[in-house]
């Protein structure tokens, strides 16, 4: 998922909404590191002081009560914040002539601008707050969902596992059905024998465990194979494959199926009876 450049506020809260719904498979320690240089920033915002905060320190009259730390963030306001240095007014304070400055008396109407500036960074608190939060939360997401394991998870995906074992009829190709889902995030998608890839490409890859209806009559050799179900042309095959000495064999095939096209499995018993059983079929959409 890109991030996209120059979003105001609320695109940015949108653009992490939308990620975060997205599957990510990512290790926890991904997570970890992708959220330290996001969380440097904010703590680094929260810290930055302005001139003003250094003029307030060297002016501010005793007796209005406690100030609280005020930080700039890209000229939004000046917002204040308890529990974080006053760096501006600390340096402010240490200025010479602030103790002289701290004691020039002011009239009642001056004093009351000063409360009503406190009040304002007061109000202003809760920006800071929503303003920081948010920029920590898209560069954090912005960073995990460049990483591959967010990349891969965010793509289209499925899982189905076969059901019961299947009859397979000798001498033609016969569909090969999956029934039990496991997960399915499409496009591509599967419907029990039938696939569908969306306006992306996929890789489609299958198993199949083969056995014979009847021991006394093992099939001369099994075939599997991945086929486009309109044209019938074919992306993947195994086999010819000769059984073993109890008559089974396995198939692991993967294609290519192209965008915008259905697909299916088919199976091939030669000669004999066999029964399909067994198996798994995965797809997963192409980066591209």
């Amino acid at each position: 998922m890109p991030t996209p450049p120059d979003l105001d506020y609320f695109d940015k809260v949108n653009y992490v909404i939308d990620a975060w719904v997205l599957p990510c498979e990512a290790p926890w320690y991904i997570y970890v590191s992708t959220a330290k240089p996001a969380a440097l920033a904010a703590l680094i915002t929260l810290l930055t002081f302005g001139w003003d905060d250094v003029l307030r320190g060297f002016a501010r009259p005793r007796g209005l009560g406690g100030r609280r730390r005020t930080g700039k963030k890209r000229g939004k306001g000046k917002i204040g914040l308890r529990g974080f240095p006053e760096i501006g007014e600390l340096l402010g304070r240490h200025v010479p002539g602030s103790e002289a400055a701290k004691g020039i008396k002011w009239s009642d109407g001056l004093k009351t601008l000063w409360r009503i500036d406190t009040l304002i960074q007061g109000f202003l608190f809760a920006w800071l707050i929503a303003d920081i939060t948010g920029e920590f939360a898209f560069e954090w997401t912005s960073l995990l969902y460049e990483t591959r394991w967010c990349k891969d998870s965010a793509r289209g995906r499925f899982s189905y596992r076969k059901g019961p074992p299947e009859l397979v009829s000798p001498g033609f190709w016969n569909e090969i059905v999956y029934t039990l889902r496991d997960y399915e995030y499409p496009p591509p998608a599967w419907n029990i024998g039938t696939g569908y890839v969306g306006p992306k490409g996929a890789t489609i890859s299958f198993s199949v465990d083969w056995r014979p209806q009847d021991p006394a009559f093992p099939p001369l050799s099994f075939s599997t194979r991945l086929v486009d179900k309109d044209t019938g042309d074919v992306w993947a095959e195994a086999g010819p494959t000769l059984p073993d000495s109890d008559g089974k064999a396995t198939h692991v095939i993967s294609g290519n199926a192209p965008a915008g096209r259905r697909f299916g499995v088919q199976g091939w018993s030669e000669r004999f009876w066999g029964i399909a059983q067994d198996g798994a079929i995965v797809g997963l959409q192409d980066i591209l």
